[in-house]
């Protein structure tokens, strides 16, 4: 080969290879302005409601446990205002858990059932602090006297059965009270509303149920006919309608 074809092939290959750095380095160059596609790195987030319906699912669902309920037989003499107080619970719960058509009417023997354990168990009777109330006499037969702001009880229902004779003797045996809006009733929707009378304490008042004139002792219902007889319930309760004190006719 010639010095002259041996400069022309030099050149020839000078060329091709400029060109091909310029290829690589255009292409270098490209790759590195031209931008990636960002990736998105966060989660797209539940709306409200989503959120809701996550948790809820996420939760077990419990099935409510009923009320656990001890069993009292009914005593005589009982009310369901004493009967709540022994255990400390409401008498609208008792009567919603043992469907009471008649909360006034109790039979000695009952089974009531009562919010609380479900062991049977006898009540520890709370006393009374004799500094604070009077002394309380001991009472026997049928009469029950309520644990209330009151002690006013039911001592005696005389003569029952004749209109004539029928007296119901009621003892005030904490301070002075005023009877005005207090009233008696029989069980069986008759009623007598007491009038403005102020019953001292240790004092006494007398119901007649037949007809007469209103003293500071002694009352009369105007009935035409007797009201009590054996195993009637008498049934006293203040103004407000609390239940202060019973007495079964014997």
């Amino acid at each position: 080969m010639t010095p002259r074809r041996w400069a022309i092939f030099i050149g020839i290959n000078i060329v091709v290879s400029a060109l091909t750095v310029l290829l690589v380095l255009n292409s270098w160059e490209a790759s590195r302005t031209t931008p990636r596609a960002a990736v998105p790195t966060t989660v797209p987030t539940l709306n409200a409601q989503a959120q809701t319906q996550v948790a809820a699912s996420a939760v077990p669902t419990r099935t409510p446990t009923p009320a656990n309920l001890r069993k009292y037989t009914v005593e005589s003499g009982d009310t369901l205002s004493e009967i709540a107080r022994k255990f400390d619970v409401s008498v609208a719960d008792i009567i919603a858990i043992n469907k009471l058509a008649n909360a006034d009417v109790l039979s000695e023997g009952q089974q009531l059932f009562i919010p609380g354990s479900s062991v049977t168990a006898t009540p520890t009777r709370i006393p009374i602090p004799t500094s604070t109330r009077a002394p309380l006499p001991v009472i026997t037969g049928t009469a029950s006297t309520a644990l209330g702001d009151f002690f006013v009880t039911i001592r005696e229902i005389k003569s029952p059965g004749s209109l004539a004779g029928e007296q119901v003797i009621l003892t005030n045996l904490s301070g002075q009270v005023n009877m005005v809006g207090w009233t008696m009733t029989d069980g069986e929707g008759n009623k007598f509303t007491f009038p403005s009378l102020s019953l001292l304490s240790n004092g006494e008042v007398t119901v007649h149920t037949g007809r007469g004139t209103n003293t500071p002792t002694d009352l009369y219902w105007g009935q035409a006919e007797s009201r009590w007889a054996s195993g009637k319930v008498a049934y006293l309760r203040d103004p407000s309608g609390k239940l202060i004190a019973t007495y079964q006719v014997p």
